[in-house]
């Protein structure tokens, strides 16, 4: 867990330690009451946020310079069996005033969680759909569908490791990278909240 808290005989302090490309980060808080603690709180969740999505940028760099394999660390949430990506539903649409039978492909584009494996020799795949259910709730099913499939009892770790909604910036761009022309309206609602006020969407058109 890159947050740690401890509590101290006089005061608590708060840890902020994520590695960003090998190197360890560290962030120190040190709150004096109860109203400097949960700012300090809410401030060390924007910098955990921040290395980590930092991380994430230099983890797709270095991806992009290596032999494709098939796999891609890009859809890597940190929880084995849980995936971050854009599901591909293609479909087929009559090609309006043509006199031939030709259809068109139109690809609709959904960011979603997608948990998969295998538990007692049957396999499983279920998704969950980010848009509709938000970054948050997509998160928490996704966690519990995982964990009532292989039997896990506690959520709570699971659920603590949540990726940051700006990693989707890392799964977009491997994925128009493969080929995928994704509108950017297509993006989780919470990850355009935060692009709008800040470099992120830049980094998607460079």
């Amino acid at each position: 867990m890159p947050i740690y808290e401890t509590e101290k005989p006089t005061q608590t302090q708060i840890r902020v330690a994520v590695s960003v490309g090998g190197k360890l980060r560290q962030q120190y808080y040190h709150p004096k009451n109860p109203q400097d603690l949960e700012k300090a709180r809410k401030q060390a969740k924007l910098l955990q946020d921040e290395w980590k999505f930092e991380a994430n940028m230099l983890a797709y760099e270095r991806n992009k310079k290596r032999k494709e394999t098939g796999k891609s660390s890009a859809y890597v949430t940190g929880v084995s069996g849980i995936k971050m990506k854009f599901i591909v539903d293609i479909k087929h649409r009559p090609i309006r005033g043509a006199k031939t039978k030709r259809k068109r492909k139109i690809c609709y584009y959904t960011p979603s969680f997608v948990v998969s494996g295998s538990h007692n020799k049957k396999l499983f795949c279920k998704q969950f759909n980010i848009k509709s259910l938000g970054y948050d709730m997509a998160w928490f099913k996704a966690v519990n569908f995982l964990c009532g499939t292989k039997g896990i009892y506690s959520t709570d770790d699971l659920q603590r490791r949540k990726p940051p909604v700006e990693q989707f910036a890392v799964v977009y761009k491997w994925q128009t990278k493969q080929g995928h022309d994704i509108p950017k309206e297509r993006l989780p609602d919470e990850f355009l909240q935060k692009g709008s006020k800040s470099d992120l969407m830049r980094y998607l058109d460079a």
